[in-house]
């Protein structure tokens, strides 16, 4: 039995090229899908490397499956224009129900990973409790503001809705006040960890390290946000703002993630750094409560090069040697 043949183009049929319409999209997923690969290898790294809590532990997994489930759903997304809809334009002019799913999980991971750096700011400066909490006001204003406006789009699923004022302007503050949010959350951790710095060469050299490494997430997930927020005010029909709203909610759990992960590679530094993962009450018997104290003690150029160096002969070497060897504490505000 003959089996019939495929269809064939007809002769002289010239190919459509859909760059203009599709370029962003493609970008964005491209990019999302490369740094959901960066986020499970800052995933594992951190299950297999610490021990925290069930509660961090918990955390950072459910931080975990939010950003594969943005990922998972900006391909259903490509995969609705190219696939499914396939040489139809038609749906780039509509928002999907994965689109819209995305954007608001985005906006969760976001809020979720800024109350995370709130609650460690508070923990470490309770005296000035108005601090974390006008931080967290910014960014749960960025999170309703945002929730407003995927509302409106919900009830009006086109890409058109975004060219309107009210949605401007309700993007514009979910963008500008995430980003305030951040920077003030970047200004406080440096503060912070610049009050402890000692007259100790090694522990200030960890805390600038610690500080480089806050900062240069601020300014990661902040400029992120405002060029977001310049790009989608200029052109909210050409979807170029689409890649840097893929990026953000991973961007803002990399640098999470890789935060916490950085403890373990202090702690596994040699050259006499020795780190407890015990919650210190130090800050609460100094005359300088600025010179923060928390939740992981370093202990600095006192013993011997040695990984099987166990906090029992810690303890010993601290009697014997008596105070005036007492080596310094530092920061860590990543532990529950």
């Amino acid at each position: 039995m003959a089996t019939a043949n495929p269809p064939m183009a007809p002769v002289g049929t010239v190919g459509i090229d859909l760059s203009p319409e599709f370029n962003a999209l493609y970008v964005g997923i491209t990019l999302a899908v490369a740094l959901t690969g960066i986020t499970v290898v800052q995933a594992w790294t951190y299950v297999n490397d610490n021990m925290d809590s069930w509660i961090l532990r918990s955390f950072v997994a459910l931080l975990l499956m939010a950003d594969i489930g943005t990922t998972f759903l900006d391909v259903q997304v490509m995969h609705n224009c190219l696939i499914t809809n396939f040489g139809n334009l038609a749906p780039l002019a509509v928002t999907t129900k994965e689109g819209l799913a995305e954007f608001i999980l985005t906006l969760i991971v976001v809020f979720l990973v800024q109350g995370f750096f709130v609650t460690r700011i508070y923990m470490l400066q309770k005296e000035k409790w108005w601090n974390p909490v006008i931080i967290l006001l910014f960014a749960t204003v960025a999170l309703g503001t945002g929730a407003v406006a995927l509302a409106d789009l919900v009830k009006h699923p086109s890409v058109l809705v975004l060219a309107t004022a009210e949605n401007k302007i309700m993007f514009s503050i979910t963008g500008s006040f995430s980003a305030v949010a951040d920077i003030m959350i970047t200004a406080s951790l440096t503060m912070l960890l610049s009050s402890a710095k000692t007259g100790m060469q090694r522990t200030n050299t960890v805390l600038q390290k610690l500080i480089v490494f806050i900062v240069s997430r601020g300014l990661m997930v902040s400029v992120t946000q405002v060029l977001f927020l310049i790009v989608y005010l200029i052109r909210p029909d050409r979807l170029w703002w689409v890649p840097l709203h893929f990026i953000s909610s991973k961007l803002y759990v990399i640098t999470m993630v890789a935060m916490l992960n950085e403890r373990s590679q202090l702690r596994s530094k040699r050259g006499g750094i020795h780190t407890s993962n015990y919650l210190t009450d130090s800050v609460a018997n100094t005359h300088t409560p600025s010179r923060v104290v928390v939740h992981t003690t370093i202990e600095l150029n006192r013993y011997p090069k040695d990984d099987n160096c166990d906090d029992s002969a810690i303890a010993e070497n601290h009697s014997k040697e008596g105070p005036e060897k007492e080596a310094s504490s530092i920061s860590d505000s990543y532990r529950v």
